[in-house]
């Protein structure tokens, strides 16, 4: 699925024109009197919902971490916006005949922001302190649990050597590279001097962090890959998006991904007629995770977790809410990707068919007051979701308590900071969760289901199902493409028997931007990581093609 264009922006604003996952943009003149970004270099200002949870560019790492991390330093292989891997820091790469051999070489010339020259030992080292616990890197950490050893055989050459040959083994190459030199000196990563000022080879260098406020990076003239066209990228830091968006319309952001209810505000507004818009679908899913480790009296039974679903009337909320910018979920196996089945269909509304599960299981009203219980046991429980004032959060925790509330369960709703909700949740110690999860392109899930997945990946809900963990195992060890895919297929069909985590709904992404800003090429993963991203935007007056 491309972007999305709603044409009743036409009235307002310019459009992005739909080219397969690419846009081409049709940009007018800005009015005179709003100014340049900077009077002198050109700065562009984007957008952060809060800080980022390391800045150590491999640690702790969140989505606004990984975002940071693009853009200072590279990856030996990174996505272009048609989702095909790319070589990257590495010029390429070649597999041992039994694929258990993996050698990469490094593209010369490349330096870190400090000029010393990044070589296989900064590979090397950047792949064993990912792998340390301390780092706490649930994200490249997991794709190198079948790496047998790693080493420099020559400045520019890596050797990987797996225990097993797997058929996504280049995903985990995706991974930021540090330099030795630097965070290796600090015992701890994630509180050293580095994470306070971290260094690295991409197109962007850092240059301050203000806790609460933005982060100011600026172009690094010595890429490899050439000087960006903008001189500086501030983020700035916003966690509630009404305040981030009057940001964008008075100047002080230059690209923002809206709420739907902000982009339909737009629409409207005078204020936001020197605006771009459009809208991508992205890999990303809203999720509500049960936990089901025995913790709580409720999610065992995946009958009760199908009820939970079958009581969701998610159609109207997508019309009235979100103004159709979304679609309903099935598992987290993103519809616009090949590896989605397409014989798995979203649970329907059926708050009656809800009912007779809830009792079947158990879960009666015997006392009248509206709350189900069993053995004595009412059924409320506690719904943990991030802080913040987004209103789509907000919006969408009403939402399901009042629909849980119809069908006699009580849902109480707790909202933690992120790295309060962080640390909760990989301790386990929730009842049930709910937050957006982004993919990448790749269909190994293995981190967020296998029953192995519990300390290190995501699986941090409690799920083992013998069925489910022996389809991951085959799909990461099966080549031919047709085999693997019914693979994946059979396992999606299983998770919707079981329905271990809910995906509520597939959101796309509406984003404004001021018309001077051109080259922003989005994709389903978005605008920030791949081989295009921010290195090629540049500032112009004159319309995109001239």
């Amino acid at each position: 699925m491309g972007p999305m264009i709603d044409t009743r922006f036409r009235s307002r604003l310019s459009l992005w024109i739909t080219a397969t996952l690419l846009l081409a943009v049709s940009c007018a003149t800005p009015p005179s009197d709003v100014a340049p970004p900077d009077a002198g270099p050109v700065t562009i200002r984007a957008h952060l919902s809060k800080d980022p949870a390391s800045l150590s560019l491999i640690g702790k790492t969140d989505r606004n971490a990984e975002i940071l991390a693009a853009q200072i330093t590279d990856s030996l292989v990174r996505y272009d916006e048609r989702m095909k891997l790319r070589p990257w820091l590495a010029e390429s790469w070649e597999f041992s005949d039994d694929r258990l051999a993996l050698t990469f070489r490094l593209r010369p010339g490349v330096r870190w922001h400090d000029g010393r020259p990044v070589t296989a030992e900064d590979v090397v080292f950047t792949v064993e302190r990912l792998r340390d616990p301390a780092t706490e890197n649930r994200v490249w950490a997991p794709e190198f649990r079948d790496l047998e050893t790693i080493e420099a055989l020559d400045p520019a050459t890596v050797r990987a050597r797996y225990s097993r040959a797997t058929p996504d083994v280049l995903e985990g190459w995706r991974v930021p590279v540090i330099p030795r030199h630097l965070a290796g000196a600090d015992e701890d990563l994630l509180t050293g001097d580095f994470s306070r000022h971290p260094v690295g080879c991409g197109a962007f260098r850092f240059v301050s962090y203000t806790p609460g406020q933005q982060i100011v990076l600026e172009a690094n003239d010595d890429h490899w890959n050439g000087r960006p066209a903008i001189d500086r990228l501030v983020f700035k830091i916003y966690p509630d998006q009404r305040t981030a968006y009057q940001a964008l319309l008075t100047g002080d952001l230059d690209i923002l991904v809206v709420t739907s209810a902000l982009w339909t505000e737009a629409l409207e507004s005078e204020a936001a007629e020197r605006l771009e818009a459009f809208t991508y679908s992205s890999l990303s899913v809203w999720t509500v995770f049960w936990n089901q480790d025995g913790s709580n009296p409720f999610f065992t039974d995946p009958a009760v977790r199908q009820a939970m679903v079958l009581a969701l009337d998610r159609e109207p909320f997508i019309r009235s809410v979100v103004h159709g910018h979304a679609r309903a979920g099935a598992t987290s196996y993103h519809p616009d990707t090949p590896w989605a089945s397409p014989d798995v269909e979203p649970w329907p509304y059926d708050p009656d068919e809800a009912r007779r599960r809830l009792d079947e299981a158990g879960w009666r009203d015997r006392d009248g007051d509206g709350v189900r219980e069993r053995n004595g046991t009412p059924f409320r429980f506690t719904l943990t979701m991030p802080a913040g004032s987004q209103r789509l959060a907000n919006q969408i925790a009403a939402w399901l308590q009042q629909s849980w509330a119809e069908v006699g369960v009580a849902a109480e709703i707790e909202t933690l900071e992120w790295q309060a909700l962080r640390e909760r949740r990989n301790a386990g110690r929730f009842q049930a969760l709910s937050f957006s999860l982004s993919f990448s392109p790749h269909p190994d899930h293995l981190e967020l289901y296998h029953s192995t997945a519990r300390e290190t990946g995501y699986n941090f809900y409690g799920l083992e199902d013998a069925e489910v963990d022996a389809l991951l195992e085959e799909g990461r060890v099966t080549f031919d493409g047709e085999k693997r895919r019914e693979v994946y297929h059979r396992l999606q069909r299983r998770l919707h028997e079981l329905e271990p985590i809910t995906c509520l709904f597939y959101f796309s992404s509406p984003v404004l931007h001021d018309r001077r800003l051109h080259g922003v090429t989005p994709s389903p993963l978005g605008f920030w990581q791949t081989t295009q991203g921010p290195r090629v935007w540049r500032w112009s007056d004159e319309p995109a093609g001239d």
